[in-house]
């Protein structure tokens, strides 16, 4: 009994010692390492990578296809781009020295970014300035003021995308600023939006009015570019070369990548965002989204209303859309409809 308890004495020992000697070697490397505290943040940083690996996916997915839905209701829905066409209106009517560009869309409030001088100037009830950025104005959907004047031009809206955080729709006038319309950076995210852009004006304009240049789609076999340029009838040329010469009078370009000469700018970025060139800073729209939204609104999108007459579309005689009154049958990238059929269709290209 004896040898035995001594026994049993020495291996508790034993295990204690070890136990001891495994502490100290522990506390001897956390301080190399920068000591417990240090340590714990560590393991707490690396457990939330670990778990954001694991459920950023399925955020992702979830937040696509919230995104993905806002775009849909908002592109089937004519009274949305009817009140984005007012908000432009009306705040171009309120500050004649702004420039309205583009809209933002939410459930219960229409937002403009504005351009020019006089944007951050105090603007009259319903009116407000965005708290983060003046040259955003925003008014409740309830109280858009009806068009009492006849603008210079009728807006031209295309859908970008959604805000960042999922709860707005941005829409670009194409009429508005300079001619050419740029969308360059990472091809994987600008070339879609270029389709998705062109797409939208198929629809909506009469039938040529757009000439899709060859390098745009891979299932579209479009004109080279220097004769998409000169089209007869075409009042928007969408392209992916470099302008080698200046703009026809009368056209409006769309490129995938730098343009020449003055174009407003829209940046792809690696965070697959845009930016607005123009907008404040802040501002990144969500573009993922657009391309299949597009697709399934394609027939359901409202055509475009030449309600006014245009300064754009007077400026050269040639290129007036009144000369599209041609023979039915796939010209350029749209194929007219037959007898009775309405007078909505789908971008044939794409």
């Amino acid at each position: 009994m004896t040898g035995f308890g001594s026994s049993g004495v020495r291996a508790f020992l034993g295990y204690v010692g070890v136990g001891l000697l495994v502490i100290i070697l522990v506390n001897l490397l956390v301080r190399k390492l920068g000591g417990w505290k240090r340590l714990g943040r560590w393991i707490k940083r690396e457990t939330k990578r670990t778990v954001h690996a694991f459920v950023e996916p399925i955020a992702a997915r979830r937040r696509y296809r919230r995104r993905l839905r806002l775009l849909t209701q908002v592109l089937r829905d004519h009274t949305a781009w009817t009140a984005a066409e007012q908000v432009i209106v009306a705040a171009d009517n309120l500050a004649p020295g702004s420039a309205p560009y583009a809209v933002a869309l939410t459930k219960k409030r229409v937002g403009v970014l504005v351009a020019g001088p006089e944007a951050d100037d105090s603007l009259p009830a319903p009116w407000q300035h965005d708290d983060q950025d003046p040259r955003l104005w925003w008014i409740d959907r309830d109280h858009l003021p009806e068009s009492t004047g006849r603008q210079t031009e009728t807006p031209l809206l295309v859908c970008l995308g959604t805000d960042n955080g999922g709860t707005a729709v941005l829409m670009i006038d194409i009429l508005s600023g300079p001619r050419t319309l740029s969308v360059y950076g990472v091809d994987r995210i600008a070339r879609p939006v270029v389709q998705a852009i062109a797409a939208q004006l198929d629809v909506r304009l009469p039938v040529g009015a757009i000439e899709v240049a060859d390098g745009i789609h891979s299932r579209h076999d479009g004109l080279p570019f220097a004769e998409a340029l000169v089209r007869l009838g075409a009042w928007f040329v969408v392209g992916a070369e470099p302008l080698q010469q200046p703009l026809p009078v009368g056209r409006r370009l769309l490129t995938l990548g730098p343009s020449r000469g003055s174009c407003r700018l829209i940046e792809a970025l690696p965070d697959h965002t845009l930016r607005l060139h123009g907008a404040a800073e802040w501002l990144r729209i969500d573009p993922l989204p657009l391309a299949r939204a597009v697709a399934r609104s394609i027939r359901r999108l409202p055509p475009h209303d030449f309600g006014t007459e245009t300064n754009t579309l007077a400026a050269g005689p040639l290129d007036d859309l009144d000369d599209l009154s041609l023979p039915d049958g796939p010209i350029g990238v749209s194929a007219a409809g037959g007898a009775g059929e309405p007078t909505r269709k789908a971008a044939s290209w794409s």
